[in-house]
């Protein structure tokens, strides 16, 4: 099914919550991208409007607020309205109608036509983990400051329940190549704000559990869908305990629902050296089954990794953070 249907953004708008579940679930295996999922009429018409790729918008038509004479003035080349109102919630009946919609003339032209060469896209990476893991922040701004040393840099403090960034920050003396920007949480921001910067860094905080993540139609949803639908790598930091790898095992088996083309690091700060810290450590190497990923040391896991020079920071130059920005720089495509 996927090879005769070309996977464009997505925009859902239904009124029932477990129909538009379905659709968004269904849609996202077959590898397109569900960049917005609105429950009234002028958010789905504003999330339309914000778009600047091709996209198919799904919709019943008793969506709160919906006015049919709206709708059809945004329909272009560009999008492609598609109404539920007649077919049954399954995946043939649905998927047929989809492929109806999407006639031969808008299919999107192949790589071989192309006369001009593909500009290289932007890259983000983007930085989440177990709950209570602890160090995600700290990584990413120790990643930031590493690739600063390099190119521009803008770090994203997108964590929709505890920024921390900007204190983490404080007044350390980090290169000017550094931009840091903290979304402001009382805007309810559905989308990162658009950027020149050719690196991003976005810390979204820790990762709730992905079926909340599928179902939340709320702006915390569509933030982390948009920042997601950005990344080019995803950096996922496990707390290293029992209940930690527990949650880490279920990330790794419910993975697909999220992604299936973003490849992911995963790092394991631990937090002894105990011989439970060395069995968990054991243990999540045996997780990964060839995975990505990297252990961080007890001893340097405190504090900020990057290496900076002593007089700024007052911190000895470890080198595990160039091994973590190496793998990472690996897994970006």
């Amino acid at each position: 099914m996927r090879a005769d249907i070309p996977a464009l953004n997505v925009i859902t708008a239904m009124s029932d919550a477990d129909d538009e579940d379905f659709v968004a679930q269904l849609l996202h295996s077959q590898g397109w991208n569900i960049i917005y999922r609105a429950i009234e009429w002028n958010a789905a018409k504003q999330a339309i409007l914000n778009s600047t790729e091709r996209t198919i918008f799904i919709f019943s038509s008793d969506l709160r607020g919906f006015i049919t004479s709206e709708l059809a003035p945004l329909e272009n080349e560009n999008l492609i309205a598609v109404s539920i109102d007649s077919v049954q919630i399954a995946s043939h009946p649905l998927m047929s109608l989809i492929r109806e919609r999407i006639k031969a003339p808008q299919l999107l032209p192949t790589r071989a036509v192309a006369t001009t060469p593909i500009p290289d896209k932007k890259r983000s990476i983007l930085i989440t983990g177990t709950c209570g893991a602890p160090g995600r922040s700290s990584i990413a701004l120790s990643l930031a400051q590493e690739f600063a040393s390099h190119r521009e840099v803008e770090l994203i403090d997108a964590d929709v329940t505890s920024q921390s960034l900007e204190y983490l920050a404080g007044d350390k003396n980090f290169d000017a190549n550094l931009h840091l920007l903290t979304l402001d949480l009382s805007a309810r921001p559905a989308r990162l704000p658009e950027s020149d910067l050719a690196l991003r860094i976005i810390d979204v905080g820790a990762l709730p559990p992905l079926a909340d993540v599928l179902a939340d139609r709320r702006w915390q949803g569509s933030l982390f869908h948009n920042s997601l639908q950005q990344s080019q790598c995803i950096v996922y930091m496990a707390k290293a305990d029992g209940l930690g790898l527990l949650r880490l095992e279920k990330f790794l088996h419910e993975l697909p629902l999220l992604t299936t083309n973003v490849p992911v690091l995963f790092l394991l700060g631990q937090l002894g050296v105990t011989r439970l810290d060395k069995a968990l450590a054991q243990k999540f190497t045996q997780l990964m089954d060839g995975r990505a990923h990297f252990t961080i040391a007890h001893e340097i896991r405190g504090g900020l990794l990057p290496g900076m020079s002593k007089s700024a920071s007052g911190l000895r130059q470890p080198r595990e953070i160039d091994k973590i920005a190496a793998l990472i720089t690996s897994q970006l495509r």
